[in-house]
């Protein structure tokens, strides 16, 4: 899945630390060289946060944590933040959506780039409303005046 111990515990629904994640995930603690085995709702948060389903664990063996994991997918709604968070882009036209995304994406561009982008949105929403608009050069948008 690519998350870090620590991204993964801050998922879980309980208070769980990248380093009791790191000692359950590798079943013994470093220190002391002793065997960590995770309690049964322990390991059924930790499932849940890393999108594994009560039948895979149960593939495991650990059974009693895969009841518990069943009654949490039973009773608890699934975590929507990451769809409430993209709502917003949802109300905006496509080319709209793609320019917020081009100016997000992981590619390599500089500031001015990105703020060139967002300016352009901007002035064309603003445009859309009927305000002025400020234009990505950063003049002024008004009848009777060219952009230049």
């Amino acid at each position: 899945m690519g998350l870090s111990a620590e991204a993964a515990a801050g998922r879980a629904e309980i208070r769980l630390s990248g380093a009791r994640w790191r000692q359950i995930e590798k079943g013994f603690r470093g220190d002391s060289q002793s065997v960590v085995t995770a309690p049964h709702a322990t390991l059924a948060h930790m499932a849940r946060a890393v999108g594994i389903t009560s039948d895979r664990l149960a593939e495991t063996g650990r059974t009693e944590a895969a009841d518990i994991l069943r009654e949490m997918e039973r009773t608890k709604a699934p975590d929507t933040s990451a769809t409430v968070e993209a709502a917003p882009l949802t109300e905006l036209k496509d080319w709209q959506q793609q320019i917020i995304l081009n100016a997000l994406d992981e590619r390599p561009r500089s500031a001015r780039e990105k703020a060139l982008l967002l300016r352009t949105l901007a002035a064309q929403i603003e445009a859309a409303a009927g305000e002025p608009a400020e234009s990505p050069t950063g003049r002024h948008n008004e009848p009777g005046r060219s952009a230049s």
